[in-house]
């Protein structure tokens, strides 16, 4: 199976060394003239459903409420986790993208910035690449193990303000997590829009990382999935979840190193 989705992996990288691409249906794609709301949905949701971190939590936090026997506590909860997820990555996504345009516009680094951006995507993508080979062993893009006890605890607590602190420490520290979507998202970002524009687009990256926490969250609270089938399901697939976002990522390194975005 190993050699089978590797060698997917390299009949990918041809396709990383095009600046355009043609597809049998929508023809020839040009990635600079693609709509910035299709790569905020695009690298949104591939950040918030392969996003091991912010997930965990959410999975740990909902077996939690359910072995408790609190269903409509499950439902306030994960919604506030998941609302101050989203406040705390919008803030980050704004922020780093305001720095990177700064850089790139005003002190005229941009050259400097493309090849920093692609090289931090690049390493990133494959750190995922190498957990899908060798899961857990040398650098990993998770929550540091020193993190686990205090979110136990801020899961336990089962209150409103448990569980925006929660989403508030989760959030800083699972940054990591996220590897270079955010990093590659804002790249894109500084380069197309400013002001106002700035903000709108950042919260809709945001909206869709956020999203398949609502959507679980919503599941859950509802039974349609139970969480322990969901969590074994979710493991089962993470080394492939690190797959995916590995390819993807070296993809865009490569693409701002060679100034393709």
């Amino acid at each position: 199976m190993k050699k089978i989705w590797f060698l997917v992996l390299l009949l990918m990288l041809p396709v990383a060394f095009a600046q355009e691409v043609g597809h049998p249906i929508l023809g020839s794609l040009e990635f600079e003239k693609m709509p910035l709301f299709a790569w905020a949905m695009f690298l949104g949701l591939v950040d918030g459903a392969f996003n091991p971190c912010a997930l965990s939590v959410l999975f740990f936090m909902a077996a939690y409420m359910l072995g408790l026997g609190s269903r409509k506590k499950l439902l306030t909860i994960g919604i506030a986790y998941s609302l101050m997820v989203f406040l705390v990555y919008f803030l980050f996504v704004y922020l780093l993208t305001q720095g990177i345009s700064m850089v790139m516009k005003y002190m005229g680094y941009v050259q400097l910035m493309r090849y920093l951006l692609g090289g931090i995507v690049l390493i990133l993508g494959l750190i995922e690449l190498k957990d899908f080979f060798f899961y857990g062993k040398g650098i990993s893009l998770e929550i540091p193990k020193s993190a686990k006890p205090q979110i136990e605890k801020l899961v336990k607590a089962s209150t409103l303000p448990a569980a925006l602190l929660l989403g508030l420490f989760v959030s800083l520290v699972e940054i990591p997590c996220a590897g270079g979507f955010p990093f590659a998202y804002a790249g894109i970002l500084s380069k197309s829009v400013s002001g106002f524009a700035t903000v709108f687009y950042s919260a809709l990256y945001t909206l869709f990382f956020v999203l398949p926490l609502i959507i679980l969250t919503l599941i859950f609270y509802f039974g349609f999935v139970k969480v322990e089938e969901a969590e074994k399901k979710r493991l089962g697939l993470r080394k492939y979840m690190r797959l995916v976002a590995g390819i993807v990522l070296i993809f865009f390194g490569i693409a701002f190193i060679q100034g393709w975005l």
